[in-house]
């Protein structure tokens, strides 16, 4: 007969005296659930991998030293180790079905079941979740905690919020404003992307405010305000005595799950939180989100007992700065130089400077609070001189560029608004165009179209006497274009050399001073591209690196007029100095840009350690990180109803109609929501058109510009915290989706659309 027990293997987990607060109840039902995420807290080290049941996570089956936890890098250990406990499992739950004694090896794990019943031994030994330990990461964090922790309590306090929530940041990024998710999220409280827009947050090509404290902070307690007052409705609907504090547990599993996530759940219980936790099934629902809380609970628990758990460690001291508001906008490099700082005084000073800034790609923009370290003399002559410098401008024209870690040729060209054909062509990077770690690069100018054949009458004088003075971002091509002459006249009719190069303030002598207005040359045959399905005049122009107010011109498509499939379309001849190629051979990217695409930079040494991959070629390596790399199509359709042009994008993931709006330039979201029918709340669909307000076509290229700016900085983020080295098959199972697969795999969803270029923006299908 099988011995009787309810033993819970109190040796590998205790029990703790939780003392929670009036704020933040402890049910009895969670107590060792708590008790199994304070032992990952303060007791498990990162080098020792915890196998668990992920239902009921205080039923831990056994701990050992893999090294690395749970992660990659152990996976051998860890996928031995699941297979012997579910070995054991299964002959464990044979024995009790058929009332077998069971061996005093088998007790442990016997003792985990009080019910003792096969049905649930066996349904447990396929569900055997690996957790790492965190006590390291923990107390790394208890160190940031006294640095930012009288920010928080502030914001708390100014938004009448509990003050315990100052421990909801452990649980996030253990309280680290530079931490980076693979999902995406970014900061001290691990803000999303879309989520930061919402809130109020800035985030483009120069500032990422999730890693600003204070700024995060501030959002985050509106977020918690509106979860509170929007759960809180929704509860008093359906029970009115319910109280703030029966509200609280959904309020913190609300920053897991979503404000919406929970109002569901609600909904289809009750408001009542361990009715939901036992009862609530949906495909969302699943181990993170249901041990939100009691993580939570558990790290409010660690941290008030950190001297018992941690004895005397070391707070980190707190960083005196000052502060320097930006009159203008200013490069990275003239901060270093003018403060003699280096970027390691100054980037942990300033983290929400994107990698833009740092690799000079943007200038800081006027308005940034610059963190200077604290000085005696408070920098005064420094700032002084500052301030008499001239302002700088990003100009497009000929510069230099050292590559960094992660850099691409044509990632760098697309940052620099240069085309990537040139960046390849002026630094003879060969056919495979690979960039290596700490090599000078050439950027040049912004490459233009220009007419390949002499101009017909039509074009009218715009200048007395012949002549141009050259301004802040021209280029020759640029202002040949502008005037309606061949680039290679007016370099050579200006003597400006092989390399074109211009100065502000030159005076350029325009060859026959003419400029385009309303005739176009002719082209030749071999120029013409066939439209195809889903193609717009501007995308059509954007691939080609065309104005698409000038291939509307030579087509003759006005404003009213549309294109459609099958139309072939005159692409005005492809010329810049040393250069000459027809649409034909851009219509088929050639074999070099291609090659590009598909190149990361490599390391400076061929025996570099920090991007290594085991088992893959260099070329292998250079395929993958080339996804990080590429961009969906962020052009703006346009087509024709009733006579008037229709502007329209597809939604891609991350994004937001606040965002639409914010790269219109338009005040609010308004107007956007009205003509999509749209109310304020819906959520927007990914793979959705929408329809735009475009006033003024030159407001095309600045969206086109901003959004494009803001996926490749969520890349360039993700690019400089991780690498990206292999990609597997995974069928798609009953109940999946694409946001579960990023939560469960840590993945970036941009990326996910990526690697599936087929996806598209249907839904998943099971198989």
């Amino acid at each position: 007969m099988l011995p009787f027990t309810q033993a819970r293997a109190h040796h590998l987990l205790p029990e703790n005296d939780l003392q929670c607060s009036a704020d933040f109840p402890c049910p009895e039902e969670i107590t060792r659930r708590v008790d199994f995420w304070i032992e990952v807290f303060k007791g498990w080290k990162k080098e020792q991998a915890i196998f668990h049941d992920p239902d009921s996570p205080e039923r831990v089956y056994s701990v050992i030293q893999t090294g690395e936890g749970c992660s990659r890098s152990a996976r051998k250990k860890v996928k031995r180790e699941r297979a012997r406990l579910k070995k054991a499992l299964e002959s464990l739950a044979t024995k009790v079905g058929n009332n077998q004694n069971i061996t005093q090896k088998e007790q442990h794990l016997y003792q985990l079941f009080p019910s003792a019943k096969a049905s649930e031994i066996r349904k447990a030994a396929k569900s055997i979740r690996c957790q790492g330990g965190v006590r390291d990461g923990f107390l790394k964090g208890l160190q940031r905690f006294h640095r930012y922790s009288a920010l928080v309590d502030s914001v708390l306090e100014h938004n009448s919020l509990p003050p315990d929530i100052r421990y909801l940041p452990f649980v996030e990024s253990s309280y680290n404003p530079a931490a980076y998710s693979k999902a995406g999220a970014a900061g001290m409280w691990q803000i999303m992307p879309k989520t930061a827009r919402v809130l109020g947050l800035e985030l483009n090509a120069t500032i990422d405010e999730r890693l600003d404290p204070e700024a995060a902070t501030r959002a985050a307690a509106k977020y918690l305000l509106n979860a509170r007052r929007s759960l809180m409705e929704l509860a008093r609907t359906i029970d009115p005595s319910i109280k703030t504090t029966d509200i609280n547990p959904f309020i913190i599993t609300s920053y897991n799950y979503g404000v919406n996530g929970m109002r569901r759940a609600i909904r289809k219980i009750k408001p009542d939180y361990m009715s939901v936790l036992n009862n609530y099934k949906s495909a969302g629902f699943q181990v993170a989100v249901k041990n939100f809380y009691s993580s939570f609970l558990a790290a409010r628990h660690v941290a008030l007992n950190s001297d018992r758990y941690f004895g005397q460690y070391a707070h980190a001291e707190k960083v005196r700065t000052q502060t320097l508001v930006l009159k203008n906008s200013t490069s990275i490099d003239r901060i270093k130089k003018v403060f003699n700082l280096t970027e390691k005084d100054l980037k942990p000073l300033n983290l929400p400077l994107t990698r833009f800034v740092w690799n000079g790609w943007r200038l800081i923009p006027d308005g940034y609070r610059l963190q200077l370290p604290a000085r005696a003399d408070n920098w005064k002559s420094q700032i002084l001189r500052l301030g008499t410098l001239p302002v700088e401008k990003m100009a497009p024209g000929a510069q230099s560029y050292v590559v960094r870690k992660g850099d691409t040729a044509c990632g760098i060209a697309r940052a620099l608004d240069t085309n990537c054909r040139e960046l390849i062509k002026v630094n003879h990077l060969g056919k495979k165009a690979v960039i290596r770690i700490g090599q000078r690069l050439t950027i040049p100018g912004k490459v233009i179209v220009v007419q390949k054949t002499t101009t017909r009458s039509g074009f009218e004088k715009p200048i007395s006497d012949g002549s141009y003075r050259v301004r802040a971002g021209d280029t020759a091509c640029a202002i040949a274009e502008r005037f309606g002459v061949k680039c290679r006249e007016l370099i050579a009719g200006n003597q400006l050399g092989r390399s074109a190069k211009i100065y502000v303030g030159q005076r350029l002598t325009i060859p026959g001073a003419v400029t385009l207005s309303k005739g176009v040359a002719e082209l030749n045959n071999e120029n013409l591209y066939v439209v195809k399905p889903g193609d717009s005049l501007c995308l059509i122009a954007q691939r080609f690196s065309v104005n698409c107010s000038v291939l509307g011109k030579l087509n003759s498509l006005k404003g009213k007029s549309t294109i459609f499939p099958g139309q072939k379309l005159k692409i005005p001849g492809y010329e810049t100095p040393n250069t000459t190629e027809t649409a034909t051979a851009l219509a088929h990217l050639d074999e070099t840009i291609q090659a590009a695409k598909n190149q990361s930079s490599a390391p400076a040494q061929s025996n570099s350690t920090s991007d290594s991959t085991p088992g893959l070629s260099q070329e292998q390596r250079d395929d993958l990180q080339n996804l990080l790399d590429t961009l969906p199509e962020l052009g703006i359709m346009v087509s024709n109803a009733s006579g008037q042009p229709v502007y329209s994008i597809v939604s891609e993931i991350d994004e937001t109609v606040g965002h639409y709006a914010d790269w219109l330039g338009l005040r609010s979201s308004r107007e956007i929501r009205k003509i999509n029918s749209l109310s304020f709340g819906q959520t927007l669909r990914v793979g959705k058109v929408l329809k735009l307000p475009v006033r003024n076509t030159s407001d095309i290229a600045k969206f086109e510009k901003k959004r494009m700016e803001y996926h490749q900085v969520l890349s360039e983020s993700f690019k400089e915290h991780y690498v990206l080295y292999e990609i597997e098959p995974y069928r798609v199972k009953k109940g999946d989706s694409l946001w579960l697969l990023s939560n469960e795999f840590g993945f970036p969803l941009w990326l996910l659309y990526r690697v599936n270029h087929s996806l598209g923006h249907s839904t998943l299908h099971a198989g």
